[in-house]
């Protein structure tokens, strides 16, 4: 409510560098990208920036060298009787082609030649040793049948899982297939899933269409030929496969450990720890890096499963002193997963974890722990999930509010459709309460405008459930788009002693100041005490009103941020509940029962006096007269400072008047009732009338609201009452 809209700093950059993204202190590139011998590596550099944006350091987070790993390789040469001797040479010489451009690699080679039954040609030792030369060029062409899933069985027990034959445990393991025809055996015993189980790559170097032995994706692994003077023209190709597979952590993608990582995807501070998110890392699992100076420490669930994305957001909290780490995971079982990490002295360990609850949610997406009340200790985790979809409403995006530890307090959906809860910030306490509120951005409203909602702090809640204020993108400037993208309001940019929040929007950067705020108590008193009844006369003589009190209104104001005044209007109300009124404010105008005033509050007591008449006849004088006063600011939106809204906006009196009373404000009236008949007897005639005077005394207290009945006989009808006197 006190977020200035009308005077927005609108800071704009290159769209295509995402400009815009986030607003931090520390910023990340997620997606900085670099080869490693034909892979690409999706890696990330962060940097320390200064208040002037200046970088001042940066660092590589969970960074994936280029590393070559040890590959054992066993060439599957087919022997069989379709195969002339020229073309079996023609296959030793591919082999050692292939030998020779990587022999200062970490391969390590191994030959079998198969048709009825396999047979070994040289394993590892033997190319270690450097005897593979002279075995393969001794190696004669057996000229049997091509039983190619026996041979891959035995390449399996005999060569690559077989220490005795120099093959290494945590090596990446690779067959190339070379032959001509289909094979003259079934796969009885599944060796081709078996391969596929323990992560075998397997290339098949074919004359004719064959396929179904390679590793997927089966088109980029199978290289077929037309016949074996064609192995010359895939060497190249084929060489830079496998060079690929030397580079690479294990053999396939799906088990990779940082080389995807873009750690820094999502990032927080807690003291001197920085925590970045890692969401590809562990082949999209996920994990956190905690760098403390120079040292990086990778924290892990052991549950999380692949593909989860845990480190797409990341929020910090403490409690009793001890750190707690929070990530979101919003892929999990494609519900999304919240992880708490608590530091045990050893290592980091996911103690708890909380999950969502509709499919494609994104729960997790967005994290924002809040510190309500500044003790030091965290009292709610506010968790995103922007794409939460009410249908019958037609909403998207919600944000769930957990007490710690991760216990459900409330929920607050999205007011529209825009993606409600992509981002989260908590605030420094904007309205005085000594409570942090809360942003919550929805950058697809609108349009895709976006709008930031703001939520003020609530002790037993976390956020109060209905937002204090609405800021539109499209407000603020025309050519925002997703506005809201990204929120940071804990710092004074103005130096002005009050917080300001800065926006992040496609290509620029907004940051809206908070203004002053008070909170105003208005107090209403009178003099005299009582009104006095000595010159009430009824039935009234003559129309000259009387006097009733002197009214004084009074509004103290109480700076609740760094302020100076502010404009407020005022309305007085006499006997508001009352259709007859017994007091106005015009001696000249008895109808003038409202007053409404603008005045301008600067010092911390501002009072009024107002003069109150009545009319000469007040019937009703033992209720009090009711005097109501309300209060509002004036043209908030383009004021300095912004009256809270907690403050209450109203103030009641009543006014009584004077009791004469012998006893403890106790009145006992004593009344006496005489009647004479002014004509003797009644004769019952057309326009003739019976003629009654009667007398009402009173010899005690003042009595109120008293009433006079007369009981006549029936025939007769009341034609009308004089008043004769008055005492």
């Amino acid at each position: 409510f006190n977020i200035d809209t009308k005077n927005p700093d609108v800071r704009k950059g290159e769209k295509k560098d995402f400009f815009g993204y986030k607003v931090l202190q520390s910023v990340c590139s997620p997606s900085l990208v670099h080869e490693c011998n034909g892979n690409s590596y999706v890696n990330s550099v962060c940097y320390n920036m200064t208040s002037q944006l200046e970088p001042n350091s940066s660092f590589r987070p969970a960074f994936q060298e280029c590393t070559k790993k040890t590959v054992d390789l066993v060439f599957l040469v087919d022997g069989s009787l379709s195969m002339s001797d020229n073309e079996f040479n023609q296959n030793k010489d591919f082999i050692v082609d292939i030998m020779n451009t990587l022999k200062n690699s970490s391969i390590k080679f191994a030959a079998v030649q198969f048709a009825t039954v396999p047979r070994t040609i040289f394993d590892f030792n033997d190319y270690q040793a450097g005897h593979d030369r002279a075995k393969l060029t001794n190696e004669e062409h057996m000229k049997l049948l091509t039983n190619t899933h026996q041979a891959l069985t035995f390449v399996l027990k005999e060569i690559l899982e077989n220490d005795k034959a120099g093959a290494s445990a945590d090596a990446t393991k690779v067959v190339v297939l070379i032959t001509d025809g289909d094979p003259t055996d079934s796969d009885g015993n599944g060796i081709v899933k078996i391969y596929d189980d323990k992560n075998i790559i397997r290339f098949v170097i074919g004359v004719k269409r064959f396929r179904a032995i390679a590793s997927e994706p089966k088109d980029k692994n199978a290289f077929k030929i037309e016949n074996y003077n064609g192995l010359k023209g895939v060497l190249v190709n084929f060489q830079k496969k496998i060079f690929k597979v030397e580079g690479s952590k294990v053999a396939r993608a799906g088990e990779m450990t940082n080389e995807m990582a873009q750690s820094g995807f999502s990032a927080a501070f807690h003291k001197d720890a920085l925590i970045l998110g890692s969401v590809g890392s562990n082949s999209w699992r996920g994990s956190l890096q905690d760098r403390r100076g120079q040292i990086e420490t990778q924290i892990e669930d052991p549950h999380m499963q692949m593909d989860s994305y845990m480190g797409y957001s990341v929020a910090v909290g403490e409690k009793s002193g001890n750190p707690l780490y929070f990530a979101g995971a919003p892929r999990f079982e494609h519900k999304g997963q919240v992880v708490l990490f608590r530091d045990t002295g050893m290592k980091w360990n996911a103690t708890q974890n909380v999950s969502g609850d509709q499919i494609g949610s994104y729960f997790g997406a967005e994290l924002c722990s809040v510190d309500v009340d500044s003790d030091g200790n965290t009292d709610f985790l506010l968790v995103g999930a922007p794409l939460y979809y009410q249908f019958l409403e037609k909403k998207e995006g919600r944000i769930y509010i957990y007490m710690m530890e991760l216990k459900f307090d409330q929920q607050v959906s999205a007011p529209f459709t825009g993606r409600f809860g992509s981002t989260i910030s908590s605030l420094a306490d904007l309205n005085g309460d000594q409570l942090r509120d809360v942003a919550v951005g929805a950058p697809l409203e609108n349009d895709n405008t976006g709008t930031v909602y703001i939520y003020l702090g609530d002790r037993h809640r976390g956020i109060r459930s209905t937002f204090s204020q609405r800021i539109m993108g499209q407000d603020l400037d025309s050519g925002l788009r997703f506005f809201g993208q990204a929120i940071d309001g804990d710092m004074d940019l103005g130096e002005d002693g009050l917080p300001d929040i800065a926006v992040g929007s496609q290509g620029a950067v907004v940051v809206v100041r908070s203004r002053p705020v008070f909170n105003v108590t208005a107090r209403l008193s009178f003099l005299p005490n009582k009104i006095s009844i000595d010159n009430i006369v009824c039935p009234s003589v003559g129309d000259r009103p009387l006097e009733m009190v002197d009214l004084t209104v009074c509004f103290e104001m109480v700076e609740t941020t760094k302020s100076s005044s502010m404009n407020i209007s005022y309305m007085l109300h006499v006997d508001p509940s009352r259709l007859t009124f017994r007091g106005f404010f015009d001696k000249a105008n008895k109808k003038s029962r409202n007053l409404i005033s603008i005045c301008e509050l600067k010092g911390e007591n501002t009072c009024f006096n107002y003069s109150i008449y009545m009319p000469v006849c007040v019937v009703d004088t033992l209720s009090p007269v009711a005097m109501k006063l309300n209060f509002s600011q004036v043209d908030s939106e383009h004021m300095s400072a912004v009256l809270n809204s907690d403050s209450k906006r109203h103030a009641d009196v009543m006014i009584p008047f004077e009791m004469r009373c012998k006893t403890h404000n106790i009145c006992i009236a004593e009344l006496d009732v005489d009647f004479n008949f002014t004509t003797p007897t009644l004769l019952v005639a057309k326009d003739n009338y019976f003629n009654v005077t009667v007398k009402l005394s009173n010899f005690g207290d003042d009595s109120y609201h008293t009433g006079l009945t007369i009981y006549y006989p029936q025939g007769l009808s009341f034609s009308r009452m004089t008043l004769v006197e008055v005492t």
